[in-house]
């Protein structure tokens, strides 16, 4: 059943051409029978006519041969010279006319009978109509009666028959046949007439039906057309007045349904990227114009997840900024043949080939299908979006030709988007930078501890058990945000932020408020972007709060402890305070690295976070050589 179903659906999509084949198809059958009854009408009329030529012969013939009779009476022979020329001439005209007789009989009662046995005769005449008439048999049987009277009559001597009999016989009984042939006559003209009545009359109705039948079918299809055609012309006019995505209705499966499909598609691609244009307009960071992509993609693009990657051609490596849902790990390296970074063109890349790492992690949770969508840019190193989808062959030729056609668009986008992220992290850095210069011996402790901080929260992801419920691009923001941790002392007097001496209890309570000023000043910055975007201060309004607070509650200004401390906060305190120790004060000298390494493990379990503390001794190496680079002298 199941195939017969299957077999009937793809029968329907080519409904309307099997109803316009179907349609011809009925008129040119009617067409023929209507070709085929007029030949055969024709036949029958010329079959007719043949009849009535030889009833006519028939009867001039008799009418001849009683002529003949009656001359040779008048004129019947009185000697033997006479009577034997008359047996050379009379006798053999009257063989002659015999047999012609017996031919026309013949042939009338051969044509009557296959006119009775037509098909066409007895299909739309009916057997009443054909001609039967009860007196031509008769005629028949009396002709051989009446031969064999006449044969009679001329006696059983061929040499000598008796032709004065015969001629007496003939005289005597012409006019009983001439009686029959003309009754015979009579009623095939009636026969005759019924033929034309019949065949004026079903060729009349024929006509009839035709175009009955060639009226209904075009009504039929006129409004099966018409109601298809004007839910088509609606939807257009619809998409044309500029509502995108604007669907047009259609169950069926046939012609026209194609056509709808593809103008619905055309629609939801037109909505589409028309909403991709306005997401990529209102996204003023990087997350929410990710976002704003992937909802507007999804239209034409089955994606089951979505992730925005920054190239790093320095490590050949793309590093996670944003996915969608979350499963990602933070860094993907590149593959050796990989043209990610080198081509300076909006290209497909098999993720299989150009991400393996990725793949694999991604097949792991039951992707089957990856793209990666390189997104050169002329001002930096560009990004990569990758796409993968739960389904095999998920992205069609044409989808992912329509993707190419818009990653100018979506590169623009994020372009932008990145642009406008790092002129407000200028300015805010700007902040961060005036209380840095403020207090003039520390030098470059923001760019080492952000540094410190990065190197800690990029251990953190690899083993704290955190990391799964962190955003995407979390080290790359502590990275971005740490430099921000003290800029509420923008709000600190200076009689107390730059005092040389020991501060008294008000003023320690004071000074204690900058953590919740820095977060009062971020969260005022967020509170200027859309409410798309406010989560990209969330990290460093965490830090900004909480890089005082204690892992034993012991800390300032809230007094939270253990991971209600922020991750961030939590990384950049364990990064600050090493600073702190590493580098030189007015107030004392700097301590070696493994003192103040000795220290932090101290201090793990009161000030800092253990795991924090492990994380940053795998980080030592990287942390080393950013001491290095930047030592405090």
């Amino acid at each position: 059943m199941s195939a017969v179903r299957e077999r009937i659906e793809q029968l329907g999509r080519y409904r309307l051409r099997i109803v316009l084949v179907g349609g011809f198809g009925g008129l040119f059958v009617l067409m023929l029978l209507a070709l085929a009854f007029s030949a055969w009408a024709l036949a029958l009329s010329q079959r007719d006519q043949s009849l009535m030529a030889d009833l006519r012969r028939l009867d001039t013939l008799v009418a001849r041969y009683h002529a003949d009779a009656e001359r040779y009476l008048r004129n019947a022979p009185r000697d033997y010279p006479d009577y034997f020329r008359d047996t050379t001439l009379y006798f053999a005209q009257l063989k002659e006319d015999v047999e012609q007789v017996d031919n026309l009989l013949a042939a009338l009662a051969d044509q009557h009978a296959r006119m009775q046995q037509t098909p066409w005769a007895l299909l739309l005449l009916g057997p009443s109509a054909t001609g039967s008439d009860p007196r031509f048999d008769p005629l028949r049987e009396f002709w051989r009666s009446y031969r064999a009277q006449l044969q009679q009559a001329l006696g059983p001597d061929a040499d000598e028959p008796r032709l004065e009999w015969a001629a007496r016989y003939i005289v005597e009984q012409s006019a009983t046949l001439a009686e029959r042939i003309s009754g015979i006559s009579v009623s095939l003209q009636q026969v005759i007439k019924s033929h034309q009545r019949h065949a004026r009359l079903i060729g009349q109705w024929g006509v009839m039906l035709t175009l009955i039948l060639s009226g209904l079918g075009i009504v039929l299809l006129i409004q099966i057309l018409t109601r298809r055609l004007g839910a088509t012309q609606f939807g257009c006019e619809q998409i044309a007045r500029g509502y995108f995505g604007h669907q047009i209705p259609d169950r069926s499966n046939d012609e026209l349904a194609s056509l709808n499909r593809a103008i619905n598609t055309v629609s939801t691609r037109m909505g589409a990227v028309l909403r991709l244009l306005d997401g990529i307009q209102r996204g003023a960071d990087l997350r929410a114009t990710a976002r704003e992509v992937r909802d507007a993609l999804g239209a034409f693009l089955p994606a089951d997840w979505l992730g925005l990657y920054d190239n790093d051609p320095d490590s050949r490596s793309v590093q996670l900024r944003e996915q969608f849902p979350e499963l990602a790990s933070q860094g993907i390296e590149l593959a050796e043949q990989s043209d990610l970074h080198s081509s300076k063109r909006f290209a497909l890349h098999e993720a299989s080939f150009a991400l393996p790492g990725l793949n694999q992690a991604l097949a792991a949770r039951g992707y089957q299908t990856t793209l990666a969508l390189s997104l050169p840019s002329e001002s930096g190193p560009g990004f990569t979006l990758l796409l993968a989808a739960h389904a095999a062959h998920a992205f069609s030729h044409d989808a992912q030709t329509l993707l190419v056609n818009l990653a100018p668009v979506i590169a623009h986008g994020f372009e932008k988007s990145a642009l406008s992220e790092q002129l407000l992290l200028a300015a805010v850095n700007g902040l961060s930078k005036l209380a840095e210069s403020r207090d003039p011996e520390t030098g470059n402790h923001l760019i080492r501890m952000s540094h410190y901080a990065h190197a800690i929260a990029r251990q953190c992801l690899d083993s704290n058990d955190e990391a799964t419920t962190l955003p995407p691009g979390f080290a790359r923001d502590v990275l971005r945000f740490a430099s921000m941790h003290d800029i509420g002392k923008v709000g600190v007097p200076d009689s107390i932020l730059l005092k040389p001496g020991q501060l008294s209890d008000a003023e320690r309570t004071e000074m204690r408020m900058h953590p919740l000023i820095g977060g009062s000043v971020l969260r005022a910055c967020a509170g200027q972007l859309p409410e798309s975007s406010r989560d990209l201060f969330k990290v460093a309004i965490d830090i900004a709060e909480g890089h005082h607070e204690w892992f034993d509650g012991n800390g300032y200004p809230l007094g939270v402890s253990g991971r209600d401390i922020p991750l961030a906060a939590r990384i950049v305190a364990v990064a600050d305070v090493f600073d702190a120790l590493t580098s030189k004060r007015p107030y004392k000298e700097a301590w070696s690295l493994q003192r103040s390494l000795n220290y932090l493990r101290e201090q793990a379990g009161k000030h800092f976070d253990p795991s924090v503390v492990a994380a940053f001794e795998r980080a030592m190496p990287q942390i080393t050589e950013v001491y290095e680079r930047y030592r405090h002298v």
